[in-house]
């Protein structure tokens, strides 16, 4: 699998981009993905693509596989999106006085992802897909 996509220059939400010459393949819970990236701190936590194209955090450790994405493209995307969006609000999400405030700021993140992949809240059940488990981290001011 060729990838022709401009990866972000900087780690955002922790994610490192491997270069190209250092990607590599593995199976996972019987499944095949190309690891193109993964968590700055947590060499065990990985991004991998399927066959398919499709996106997800891998995290070996602890065996759980979060849907990110229906291509590298949108992860990308909904990556500059989130750094950007991060970038126009308060840097500390805790000045925010009231869970209602945090809420609607985790709320409006949402609508952004969800306009660049309309699935991207769709796993078994909400907390099994990435960009759930960011926006509860938004909810909670953790990030």
């Amino acid at each position: 699998m060729s990838i022709n996509s401009n990866f972000p220059n900087k780690d955002i939400l922790e994610i490192t981009f491997l270069n190209e010459p250092d990607f590599y393949h593995i199976s996972y819970q019987n499944r095949d993905f190309l690891i193109v990236a993964k968590d700055k701190d947590i060499n065990t936590n990985l991004i991998g693509i399927t066959i398919t194209g499709e996106v997800y955090y891998l995290t070996l450790a602890d065996t759980r596989v979060c849907y990110i994405a229906n291509n590298i493209d949108v992860f990308i995307a909904e990556l500059l999106a989130f750094d950007d969006y991060m970038k126009h609000e308060p840097n500390d999400l805790s000045d925010f006085s009231d869970e209602l405030q945090l809420s609607q700021f985790a709320n409006e993140f949402r609508n952004i992802i969800l306009k660049l992949d309309k699935s991207a809240f769709e796993g078994n059940n909400e907390e099994d897909t990435f960009w759930a488990e960011v926006c509860e981290e938004i909810e909670y001011g953790i990030l």
